[in-house]
């Protein structure tokens, strides 16, 4: 009677091996309706040990996820529901998901879920949040930064909280519980907000009113969050951005409390004078040291307590004559006890940094294999294409370094460049800039262009323009890599583009044209005609009005920071340079000058505004991590103007790995959300979205079905702007499978 009883269960399908065993066993053991007397559980688990030394025969390999084309396989009870619960899956950044019911088989049946569009009708900005999934609800945010809660399995609205907040890049939310208490954390702006998971309610405790001041003491302009930060038992350990001028804030990480927002350590990443690292800075200028702040998200080895935080530029970006030296801890990786704040170990990727080449990714936790024995590692993937990989508890880096010498003199007054910067022999892009062959009048066009430049290596800034390579977006982005655990490989998207640098000298005080330079001219180009990163501004009083130019400058938007750190002094200065119709003249130069970047942060571009040197320009990769080489390269992407050129394009944002061997990411213009074997980089199903996926997806299971999700935020490189979040999903079987209605 009982072995009756047990045939009417859904067994797991594959138990012919160990771990189709193991399987059965935690189904039994798992599944509370089921009971059986232990004797014939005792005959039942013995049949299943002799499955399991037996050799796996073809039959099982018809079941097998990763390389069967079946119907999808059941899944084990501990995969019915799988949540998403921090930010890039896990603490360790690993951008990893255990689910397989999704697989290179069926792959190609994926299909709309449902869809929620969290802010209709927007028509600019970005939206790059990745969700959070915990018991079934789906956590994430609005262009806006409204909070809301859905159902993950039907996109349903549980609830939706306006806090009245300003627009704002957020990249994701943190998660916290103690007891009956649900919190959900986010950054807006300065401002650190804590929600009831219930209802989305500010907690009343925390901070005031549920919010956080995270301005630093001190000077400083402009300060924002936008990457979540890292929980750790009772601390939100977080970061900051601050600007790239002079202005900049001290960099630092601190931990905040879960419960009531109280500061609970604080880490210096601008040394203190006589402290750690102070000897790496000229005599007197720490005193007003600004950057190595880590804006790009942190890492967590919870079981060793160990915090990883990646350190951007020290400021002024361009210009270090007034803090010469190799600038710690800026453009590091630095280790920390995550619960006492103390320093355990750092590495400095670029010394003396001229260039602004932040680590611009959280760092990812990984295991490699040397000499037979598995090494607990971290990996860093910089702005410069290249990997780094570091034994987690002593810093040891696990890749030669190599040493560059770099003897080109600065033509800046008082500037002196480091005479050696010191790099991983890994690289995930190339080095060597080569003019673009994908036409002769292309190639015509850039080397005309470029006549005259400064395009040596590691060349410093100059009056005039240098060419360097990789450009100011990498090499590596945030979007951050993937481990792929089953093969002990890092899955990571790539940039291939040369920047161009050109820097002039502009008026010190409150002239017009000083002041724009120095705070508009990076995003909106120096002549107001616009860059990739803002729009042109020669209509912008007929285009917005007064009103809203002077809410975006006191309160920021659209992925512009405020400005109400300046002086109405400073900020009339640059009112009166953008708001004419006609292009005002450059004020007359005073005896002082200081030197602000004026050609934007763009790539150089051939004659059809693709980018100007050699393809492919955007490649998603992986890489042996024992060894360092790069197992296969494939290009990533299309730009929307040459959607079927096939070179790769410019890519914001990460991939996922799942266990049954695919990589889903969107990240490229062409608005695409794709899917790759990760044996081999073939793609094996893509997809296209109302607007660009410069996000990470979001991987997921409830009662069975695996969602995979991903905002289709849009707002770069062309695409529209959008507000979507877009779940996929296997066909529903009970869906499938329902009678038709009688179409008579």
């Amino acid at each position: 009677m009982a072995i009756s009883r047990l045939c009417l269960y859904p067994l797991p399908l594959s138990f012919a091996s160990k771990k189709g065993a193991q399987e059965v066993i935690t189904w039994l053991t798992d599944n509370k309706t089921f009971r059986i007397n232990m004797r014939v559980l005792s005959v039942f688990l013995t049949i299943l040990v002799i499955f399991a030394c037996t050799p796996e025969s073809g039959d099982q390999a018809k079941t097998d996820p990763i390389t069967n084309p079946a119907a999808y396989p059941s899944p084990s009870p501990t995969q019915r529901n799988v949540d998403w619960s921090v930010y890039l899956g896990d603490s360790g950044r690993r951008h990893y998901s255990p689910l397989d019911q999704i697989n290179r088989g069926n792959v190609n049946e994926l299909e709309v879920a449902w869809v929620y569009e969290s802010e209709p009708e927007v028509s600019s900005g970005t939206m790059y949040t990745s969700p959070i999934v915990v018991d079934g609800i789906f956590y994430a945010l609005t262009p806006s930064l409204v909070p809301f809660a859905l159902n993950a399995a039907t996109g349903e609205e549980i609830w939706r909280t306006d806090l009245g907040l300003n627009r704002a890049a957020q990249r994701g939310l943190m998660w916290w519980e103690r007891g009956d208490q649900r919190r959900i954390f986010f950054a807006a702006g300065k401002e650190l907000i804590a929600i009831n998971a219930d209802d989305g309610q500010l907690i009343e405790g925390f901070g005031m009113g549920g919010k956080v001041d995270m301005t630093p003491t001190g000077k400083g302009g402009y300060i924002g969050v936008t990457v979540p930060g890292v929980v750790f038992e009772d601390k939100l350990i977080m970061g900051f951005s601050t600007t790239e001028g002079s202005d900049a804030y001290p960099g630092s990480i601190r931990a905040f409390s879960a419960v009531d927002g109280s500061l609970m350590w604080k880490f210096s990443t601008i040394p203190e004078p006589g402290g750690l690292g102070s000897d790496t800075w000229e005599e007197g200028s720490l005193a007003h040291a600004g950057g190595a702040n880590a804006w790009s998200g942190m890492t967590l080895d919870e079981q060793r307590g160990i915090l990883f935080a990646p350190t951007g530029s020290t400021t002024p970006d361009f210009y270090g004559g007034d803090r010469l030296g190799d600038n710690l801890f800026g453009n590091s990786i630095v280790a920390l006890d995550a619960r006492t704040g103390k320093y355990r170990w750092h590495h400095q990727v670029v010394k003396h940094d001229l260039w602004d080449k932040d680590n611009p990714s959280p760092p990812t936790l990984v295991q490699l294999e040397r000499d037979g024995k598995l090494i607990d590692a971290v990996t860093l993937t910089t702005k410069t294409g290249h990997l780094y990989a570091f034994d987690r508890d002593t810093g040891e880096s696990l890749y030669p370094i190599v040493e560059v010498d770099t003897p080109i003199p600065s033509t800046l007054p008082g500037e002196v460049p480091a005479a050696r910067q010191y790099v991983s022999s890994v690289e995930i892009s190339r080095q060597v800039f080569e003019p673009t062959n994908r036409t002769p009048e292309a190639r015509a066009f850039v080397e005309d262009l470029i006549d005259g430049w400064e395009r040596r290596p590691w060349a410093p800034p100059k009056i005039g323009t240098v060419l360097f390579y990789p450009w100011y977006d990498g090499g590596a982005e945030w979007g951050g890599s993937a481990f792929d655990p089953a093969t002990n490989r890092l899955i990571v998207n790539s940039n291939d583009e040369a920047a161009i640098l050109t820097l002039a000298e502009v008026p010190i005080g409150h002239s017009s044209y000083g002041m724009y330079a120095t705070h508009c001219g990076a995003c909106h180009g120096a002549q107001r005609q616009g860059t990739d990163r803002g729009p042109a501004l020669d209509d912008i009083r007929e285009r917005l009005g007064m009103e809203a130019i002077g809410k975006i400058m006191t309160e920021g938007g659209n992925g512009m920071p405020t400005f109400a750190h300046l002086s109405t002094l400073d900020r009339n200065a640059i009112y009166r340079y953008i708001l004419p119709k006609e292009l005002p003249e450059k004020d007359a130069p005073s005896d002082e000058v200081g030197y602000a970047l004026t050609s934007g942060y763009v790539y150089l571009k051939d004659n059809k505004g693709l980018p100007g040197n050699a393809p492919p320009w955007g490649t998603l990769n992986s890489i042996d991590l024992a060894t360092g080489e790069i197992v296969w390269k494939v290009n990533f992407g299309n730009f929307l103007s040459h959607p079927d050129l096939g070179y790769g394009a410019i890519s914001y944002g990460g991939p996922v790995v799942t266990a049954s061997g695919l990589i889903f990411i969107g990240a490229t213009p062409d608005k695409k959300f794709r899917a790759y074997n990760s044996d081999n980089g073939a793609l094996v199903w893509e997809t296209e979205l109302s607007a660009g996926g410069f996000s990470t997806p979001a991987v997921y299971s409830v009662d069975g079905r695996q969602y995979v999700v991903i905002a289709a935020g849009g707002g770069r490189l062309g695409p529209p702007s959008g507000s979507e979040y877009v779940a996929f999903a296997l066909p529903d079987p009970e869906i499938t499978s329902a009678p038709k209605p009688d179409e008579s």
